[in-house]
C-alpha cells in the first residue's frame, strides 16, 4: 500500500504559517494532519533536504540514548555523558548517592570533642555545638490582658453576701511575663530554668503601700534536669516541673486555645501553685509514639515557689496515652488519654500572722476547690474574682482521675476532658479545735464545723472546637503528647511595593475560631461549693508563630449559695483581648 504526501495551504503561491503535511495512506481515512516545517518549503528539493537533516538527528539522538541506556563507565566517557545536554539519569544516580550517603551513620565523635557553638533563630535565640552535644536556647513570653464584665444581681453583691471575692472590675494587667533558659549538656542532660515575674500572693504584709495582699515575688516554673535515652525508662526528669496529669494542663500557655484553661485547671489540675510541682518523673513511648506513658512521684504544695515546708504531702501520678489515628504529621489524629493521681491533700496552717505572715497553728491535710473566671480581672493571686468556692475540708486522703479525647483534622480540632475527684474520710475543720477564723461567707454552703462527710466527690470537663479559616492544622508533640506550637502559613505584613502604582501587599496571617463549653460541679452532699456552667467564643489571630492576638467572650452561669444561706446565683459576661508574644 503506498502512501501519499501533499503540502495543503490556506491558498496562493506559497506556504503560510499554520499550513500541514498530510500523511495519508488512499483507503486511510479520515487523514492525520501533523504540523512540519516541510510546510512552509517552495520546492521538493528544499523539502528533501529538510527531511535528510531531520533524519541525521533522530539517528543521532538515537545513538545517544542507547549509549544512556547502558551502565555508566568510568572515565572521561562517562563524565562527558553525564555533563550532555539533556542527559539527568547521571545527576539523579548522583543525587541517590549523596542521600544514601547521608543515610549512613555518622561516624562516632567524642562528646565534647567541639565545643564551639554557632547561633540560630529556632523559634527563640539558640547556641548549638557542631555535633549538638551542647546546646543553649534563650526565650521568654509576655502576654498583656485587656478586660471588661458585667454581672446579675446575685454575683455582683458583696463578698459577704456571696458576690464575687473580689468584686469584678474592668483591668489592664499582664498575665505572664517570663524569661527561660533552658539547654543540653554532654549529648544526653537537658536542664530548663524559668522564672514569671508577674505574680501577686496574700502576704498579709502593709509595707507594700499600693496593694494590699499583694507583693511583686517572682515565682518559678519550670526548673529542672533530666536525662534522656535511658533504657526502659526513657526520660527521667527531676525538679519543679508539670505533673503528667490533664492534656491542657500539659499545653504549654503560649499556644492555648483561649485567653484561659477550664474551669478544671483551679479546681483541680494547677490550684494554688500555677500547675508546677517539685518532683521526679519518668517518660517513654513505643510504636513511634502511637502509645505514651508518664510516671512521676510529687510534693503536693499550695504556692507557687517549688517548695514545701511541711510534712506529709506524697502525690503519685501517671498518664497513658494512645493515638489510634496518626497521619500526616499530625494533621489527622485521635488522641485518647487515661491519668491519674493518687495523694495526700495539701497540708495548710489554720491562719498566718498579719504581721510577719509566719503560720499559727498545726498544719493539717485541708483542701480547698476553688475557681476562677475564664476570662480573669488581675494577674495571678489574690486580685482575680473567685466564681465557685468550697471552703477549707479536711481529708486523709484524696484520689482523682482524668480522661482526654483530642482529635485533629485537618483545619479542624476538637478537644475535650472529664475530672473526677474523691476525698476520702473528709470533715470541715473544727473552728474551736483546729483554730480556723470565721469564713467570712465567701465559702459555699456548709454544714456545722466539724461535721463528718465521709466520701466527697467533685467533677468537671470542657469540651471545645476549633477551626483554622486560613488553612493550618494545629501540630502535635509525640515526645509530650500534646498539642505543639501552631505555625501560620504565611506571617502577617503589610507593605507597599515598588510599582508604578504603589499598591500595598497585605498577608493576612492564620485565623482562628473556637467555641467552649465549660462545666465545674463543686456541691456534693452538705457541701455546696458552687456549680460553673460557661460558654466562651474565641478568634485568634496568629500573625507570626511567635506572636497572637486573642478575642474571647465569655458567659458564665454561676450557681451558688454562701455558708449563710444567701443566694449570689447568677449570669455573668466577660470580654478579653491579648497580645501575646514568646521568643
Amino acid at each position: 500500500m503506498t502512501a501519499v504526501a501533499c503540502v495543503i495551504t490556506n491558498g496562493g503561491s506559497h506556504a503560510a504559517d499554520g499550513d500541514f503535511v498530510v500523511l495519508a495512506d488512499p483507503g486511510d481515512s479520515p487523514a492525520i494532519a501533523l504540523p512540519s516545517p516541510a510546510s512552509r518549503l517552495e520546492t521538493f528539493e528544499a523539502v528533501e533536504e529538510v527531511i535528510a537533516r531531520d533524519q541525521e538527528r533522530i539517528a543521532e539522538l538515537e545513538k545517544r540514548l542507547k549509549e544512556l541506556e547502558q551502565p555508566a563507565k568510568p572515565g572521561k566517557e562517562a563524565a562527558a555523558a553525564g555533563s550532555s545536554k539533556g542527559d539527568s539519569k547521571p545527576q539523579e544516580d548522583g543525587q541517590k548517592k549523596e542521600k544514601d550517603k547521608q543515610k549512613k551513620p555518622a561516624e562516632p565523635v567524642a562528646v565534647g570533642s567541639d565545643l564551639s557553638l554557632k547561633s540560630s533563630w529556632a523559634s527563640g535565640l539558640r547556641f548549638e555545638s557542631p555535633n549538638k552535644d551542647f546546646g543553649v536556647k534563650v526565650g521568654g513570653r509576655t502576654q498583656i490582658d485587656a478586660t471588661s464584665f458585667t454581672s446579675g444581681p446575685g454575683p455582683d453583691q458583696s463578698p459577704g453576701r456571696a458576690g464575687l471575692d473580689p468584686t469584678l472590675a474592668d483591668t489592664v494587667n499582664f498575665r505572664r511575663a517570663r524569661l527561660r533558659v533552658e539547654g543540653r549538656m554532654y549529648e544526653v542532660y537537658d536542664w530548663a530554668a524559668e522564672y514569671d515575674f508577674v505574680n501577686e500572693i496574700n502576704v498579709n504584709n502593709e509595707v507594700f503601700p499600693n496593694e494590699r495582699d499583694a507583693g511583686p515575688l517572682t515565682a518559678v516554673t519550670d526548673l529542672w534536669m533530666q536525662i534522656r535515652e535511658l533504657p526502659v525508662l526513657g526520660i527521667v526528669r527531676v525538679g519543679n516541673q508539670k505533673d503528667p496529669y490533664g492534656f491542657e494542663h500539659l499545653t504549654s500557655s503560649r499556644w492555648l486555645n483561649f485567653m484561659e484553661r477550664s474551669y478544671s485547671q483551679d479546681a483541680f489540675e494547677g490550684p494554688f501553685n500555677n500547675g508546677f510541682l517539685p518532683g521526679i518523673q519518668m517518660f517513654n513511648n513505643a510504636y513511634d509514639g502511637r502509645l505514651a506513658w508518664q510516671v512521676g512521684q510529687f510534693k503536693n504544695t499550695n504556692n507557687p515557689f517549688g517548695f514545701s515546708n511541711t510534712s506529709g504531702g506524697s502525690m503519685t501520678v501517671g498518664r497513658l496515652v494512645y493515638l489510634p489515628v496518626f497521619e500526616d504529621e499530625g494533621r489527622q489524629l485521635v488522641h485518647l488519654g487515661l491519668s491519674g493521681r493518687t495523694m495526700e491533700p495539701q497540708r495548710r496552717a489554720p491562719r498566718y500572722d498579719t504581721t510577719t505572715g509566719d503560720p499559727t497553728g498545726p498544719t493539717l491535710p485541708y483542701t480547698r476547690f476553688r475557681s476562677r473566671g475564664s476570662i480573669r480581672n488581675g494577674p495571678p493571686g489574690p486580685l482575680n474574682s473567685i466564681y465557685a468556692d468550697s471552703g477549707l475540708i479536711n481529708a486523709e486522703w484524696q484520689n482523682m482521675i482524668g480522661l482526654e479525647f483530642v482529635a485533629n483534622n485537618g483545619p479542624w480540632s476538637f478537644q475535650s476532658e472529664y475530672f473526677g475527684s474523691w476525698l476520702h474520710d473528709a470533715r470541715l475543720p473544727s473552728l474551736a479545735q483546729d483554730g480556723f477564723q470565721n469564713n467570712r461567707g465567701i465559702s459555699g454552703q456548709q454544714p456545722p464545723p466539724g461535721t463528718r462527710l465521709g466520701t466527697v466527690y467533685y467533677q468537671g470537663g470542657y469540651a471545645e472546637v476549633l477551626y483554622f479559616l486560613t488553612g493550618e492544622s494545629r501540630s502535635y508533640s509525640l515526645l509530650e503528647s500534646r498539642f505543639d506550637r501552631p505555625v501560620p502559613r504565611n506571617n502577617f505584613y503589610v507593605v507597599r511595593d515598588g510599582g508604578r502604582r504603589r499598591s500595598w501587599r497585605i498577608s493576612e496571617g492564620a485565623w482562628q475560631v473556637g467555641a467552649r463549653y465549660n462545666y465545674l460541679c463543686l456541691s456534693d452532699g452538705e457541701v455546696n461549693g458552687g456549680v460553673l456552667n460557661g460558654m466562651t467564643l474565641g478568634l485568634n489571630w496568629l500573625m507570626t508563630p511567635n506572636s497572637r492576638v486573642y478575642f474571647n467572650y465569655d458567659f458564665t452561669y454561676r450557681d451558688f449559695v454562701n455558708a449563710n444561706n444567701v443566694n449570689g446565683s447568677g449570669g455573668i459576661h466577660g470580654f478579653g483581648t491579648r497580645l501575646a508574644f514568646d521568643f
